[in-house]
């Protein structure tokens, strides 16, 4: 987006900020701050992918609402999106607390008062017997225990309703969180929060939690699938594909959603021969299903994947370890696709 907001410089810039003017209004989206960055994107050619999927949808003559921005904007721009949505919620906990502090400042002020007035109060019963002024000096008291009565409602209100707001702001912080380790279409892990889960694992094994092993699988020719289809049915194969694989973990993996058509699953406690079994039996489902074309209910054909499988050697890079299963689901591609690797094998063989 910085890349975007550079090239708006000039003659040059105006043009290309005029140009997403124009997109917005021939398609009647609304002219939002994050559908007016997907046309800035689209027309100052920063944003490659997002060029080429938007000029697709257009060469298909597919109609582009709002709906559309706003799945481009999470998926090319999701972590400003998350970045600017985690500053508002923040904001709004900070307004609330400075509001709760404030009113016990004017809370703990008044009390103070009310305390110097009692004090004052029982002084001068002390010095005097006069119903007069003991009249006025109670007069005065329930005057001031009045004005704390009605504080202290106000400052139990204020407290409850906070409470509730600044609740209700937790829920969307920790929804806001889980949507960064989220993968938009699956709902699968991303790839940060795959490598995050990944160097947590290594650390655990090296304290002796078990063997920990990778799966990485490519669903093959996934590419046809896009040309002769379209774009949704592939969202539709590849939320298949990662439904399969999160099924098949073993207690406390985790699956990853890590490039387009790729995925990748971290296997805890799970040696290579067990990891092969799980990889296997991800191969068989996947291939044992049929898909048909929601829209028009047209056989896809045989789907299938390739997978590459590695265990972590002791006190092995996590990084290490995924360039071997890598290497792996790439010897599954070169050997005809529709299997499973395991990389140290696939080297011996070589070798």
């Amino acid at each position: 987006m910085e890349k975007v907001v550079e090239n708006l410089v000039g003659e040059q810039g105006m043009a290309i900020a005029d140009a997403a003017v124009t997109s917005l209004k021939e398609r009647k989206i609304t002219p939002s701050p994050e559908n007016y960055a997907v046309w800035l994107a689209y027309h100052s050619s920063i944003h490659a992918e997002l060029r080429a999927e938007l000029e697709m949808m257009i060469a298909a003559k597919r109609v582009i609402d709002d709906d559309v921005c706003d799945q481009l904007y999470i998926k090319y721009f999701e972590d400003i999106a998350i970045g600017s949505r985690l500053i508002k919620a923040g904001g709004k906990i900070a307004a609330e607390m400075e509001d709760v502090r404030k009113g016990l400042v004017t809370a703990g002020i008044k009390t103070k008062a009310y305390g110097e007035k009692l004090e004052v109060a029982k002084q001068e019963l002390a010095k005097t017997d006069s119903p007069l002024i003991t009249r006025d000096l109670v007069d005065g008291l329930v005057s001031a225990t009045g004005e704390m009565a009605t504080q202290s409602r106000h400052l139990e209100t204020k407290l409850a309703e906070s409470s509730v707001e600044i609740e209700a702001l937790r829920v969307q912080l920790e929804q806001v969180r889980i949507e960064a380790a989220t993968d938009s279409l699956t709902g699968l892990a991303n790839r940060k929060e795959f490598d995050s889960r990944l160097a947590d694992m290594c650390v655990a094994s090296d304290q002796g939690a078990g063997p920990v092993a990778i799966i990485m699988a490519d669903i093959d020719f996934f590419k046809r699938i896009n040309d002769t289809f379209g774009h949704q049915t592939g969202d539709q194969v590849i939320r298949f594909v990662a439904t399969v694989m999160d099924r098949a973990k073993p207690k406390g993996g985790v699956v990853a959603r890590v490039g387009g058509e790729e995925f990748a699953m971290i296997a805890p406690m799970t040696d290579r021969k067990t990891a092969m079994a799980i990889a296997e039996k991800i191969r068989q489902t996947v291939e044992g299903k049929r898909l048909v074309r929601r829209s028009s209910n047209e056989d896809l054909g045989k789907i299938t994947i390739s997978l590459g499988v590695a265990q972590r050697r002791q006190t092995e890079k996590p990084a290490d370890m995924v360039e071997r299963a890598d290497a792996a689901l790439y010897a599954s591609k070169r050997n005809g696709r529709n299997r499973v690797s395991q990389e140290e094998l696939t080297n011996a063989k070589a070798a």
